[in-house]
């Protein structure tokens, strides 16, 4: 993909980006929207809360009242299945159709990342390689680190028992030494200079992993005992010292509360009631796992 750059006098696209603080699965699209920030605009919406319901079933594990989900109407009507991030075109969101074609909504993180550099066409830095190899490769390891490292995160929170918890964790961090092993020199993976699909995708699970030492002890850190995983903490070293990488992550303190309702068994959403039924977070079943009722 060659990189673009706007010429004189064109507005450049302009989206409704429906969102939540925070949600990692929208991060990934914050992370892609502030890489292109100079080739486009977007206005944010926080599309997602949390509302204190009774418990209201008999496999709750918690005596308190339990955290659910509740859902904007702009999100709902976007995406039925209420999920973020969601990106919708402005001439779309507004029925104006003097604003541009009527487009449909754009749903999923790994996707919204893509689109994003391909609604720019790339930009100055583009997100995604030029090689059609290289994007299949990007692509593949993308989900790889969804399933063995993001969707591991969930089981060390949700899950109560201590054993399957070390089980979750392990998993993650044989996921992460895998992902290390892969920035083949980096500083990013696959040895580029600058973030791309892989990066942002895993991005801000890695921010948040300390949320384990403090939720589950000190010997939840991520370790530093093999190659892999020390690429990896050089890694998150050089992300988070990107300013347009930086200033998208939540207050820590902030997270470190929201978090907590997962990692006391209290939380529920798809993600959370997918782990808690013994699937992984990314098997979560959009009628079985549902949170309206």
């Amino acid at each position: 993909m060659a990189a673009k750059t706007l010429a004189a006098g064109v507005k450049p696209p302009h989206l409704i980006y429906m969102s939540a603080w925070f949600c990692p699965f929208a991060h990934r699209a914050t992370l892609a929207l502030q890489h292109h920030k100079t080739h486009l605009t977007y206005e944010w919406v926080e599309a997602l809360g949390w509302e204190k319901r009774v418990a209201s079933d008999e496999c709750v594990q918690t005596a308190h009242e339990n955290w659910y989900h509740f859902k904007a109407p702009e999100l709902m009507k976007w995406n039925p299945l209420g999920m973020v991030p969601t990106l919708v075109s402005e001439a779309s969101f507004k029925e104006d159709p003097s604003l541009g074609p009527m487009t449909p909504a754009v749903r999923e993180s790994l996707v919204a990342i893509e689109f994003v550099d391909e609604l720019v066409r790339g930009g100055e830095t583009p997100i995604m390689p030029s090689c059609p190899y290289e994007r299949a490769r990007d692509r593949v390891a993308a989900e790889a680190v969804n399933k063995t490292v993001c969707s591991k995160y969930y089981h060390v929170l949700v899950r109560q028992e201590a054993k399957e918890q070390r089980e979750g964790f392990d998993a993650l961090v044989k996921g992460l030494d895998v992902f290390g092993e892969e920035l083949a020199g980096g500083p990013f993976f696959a040895g580029r200079s600058s973030p791309g699909l892989v990066d942002y995708a895993l991005f801000p699970w890695a921010h948040r992993l300390p949320v384990f030492e403090h939720y589950r002890g000190a010997t939840f850190a991520i370790p530093r005992n093999t190659p892999g995983l020390l690429a990896y903490h050089g890694w998150l070293k050089a992300m988070e010292s990107l300013p347009h990488v930086r200033d998208t992550c939540p207050p820590w303190a902030d997270y470190l509360a929201h978090i907590g309702r997962y990692a006391d068994g209290s939380a529920r959403s798809k993600v959370a009631n997918a782990v808690r039924d013994g699937r992984d977070a990314h098997q979560y079943d959009d009628d079985k796992d549902d949170t309206s009722h």
